[in-house]
């Protein structure tokens, strides 16, 4: 058994998958939150249990897992350090690192699946789904979807966050991904493919919403050409023969909070908790019903 060390994921139960298992360090709730929430360092958190006779891929299944990882709670998640054979998880010895110092851990906004306390399977299904997702290689929009998946993750595992940088990924993430799925690489409008795709997801979003610029795909779309070609923060736009001032700052926060939800919607995710409208009211989750 190959058994790794997993650094500021928050989980209390243990996850069995086919090929690989993740075993928490505890099972105390407030213990592991404090943990995984520190954003100064690395806290040891639980194990990655591999079968030493598996096929798998090692090196991808921890390159994936910490992305999948760091997209649960929108922080950056390490899989590091293999902890020796004869090592027991409560006598991991003075040798093995119970934490790892690095850059400061932005927060990208706040966990987006739901604790292991408060729904038990939520986010086993996800990591399931994500990972197959991420490997899929039927599926012909892989090489589209995953990097729209890096993408998502990379705002908030840069060591440096800037808002031009980062609103750039997002928007390329969601355009790459909504022209794939349609074969759309014709349409000079990216507004069309996208609100095509978040409308059949069941977003409340159109691509041209004049009474509410917030749920209206071609404001992203004027603040992306505004950044790409001119280097600015902020349009100006004829709206019903009103000047109206778009800037980014303004709508950045709806949108980078959607964009989680779209990569939930593409790899077939609903645990009946996600509110689909929260990148709107940010209310992350909601009473099952």
């Amino acid at each position: 058994m190959i058994r790794i060390g997993i650094y500021g994921y928050e989980c209390t139960k243990e996850a069995i998958f086919d090929s690989y298992k993740i075993i928490p360090v505890s099972n105390d709730h407030s213990k592991v939150s404090k943990l995984s929430s520190d954003q100064n360092i690395y806290n040891l958190t639980a194990f990655l249990e591999v079968d030493n006779e598996t096929t798998i891929d090692l090196r991808q299944l921890i390159f994936d897992l910490e992305a999948v990882l760091s997209f649960i709670d929108q922080k950056d998640i390490i899989v590091a350090n293999i902890l020796n054979d004869s090592a027991e998880y409560d006598q991991l010895g003075d040798d093995y690192p119970n934490f790892l110092s690095g850059h400061y851990r932005h927060n990208g906004g706040g966990q987006v699946i739901m604790s292991d306390v408060f729904s038990k399977d939520s986010r086993k299904i996800f990591i399931d789904l994500a990972m197959s997702k991420l490997t899929d290689k039927s599926d012909t929009n892989n090489k589209t979807f995953r990097s729209a998946f890096f993408k998502t993750i990379e705002v908030f595992r840069a060591k440096e966050s800037f808002i031009d940088v980062s609103y750039y990924l997002l928007f390329s993430a969601l355009e790459s991904l909504c022209r794939a799925v349609f074969n759309n690489y014709s349409s000079k409008n990216c507004s069309e493919p996208i609100a095509k795709l978040l409308s059949q997801y069941g977003f409340d979003i159109s691509q041209d919403d004049n009474t509410n610029l917030y749920k209206s795909v071609s404001t992203y779309a004027h603040l992306r050409n505004a950044l790409f070609h001119n280097g600015k923060f902020e349009k100006e736009v004829n709206i019903n023969g009103s000047v109206t001032k778009l800037e980014l700052s303004t709508y950045y926060p709806q949108f980078k909070g959607l964009m989680p939800l779209v990569m939930m919607k593409y790899i077939g995710f609903d645990d009946g908790y996600i509110n689909w409208n929260s990148w709107i009211d940010r209310i992350a989750f909601k009473s099952k019903g």
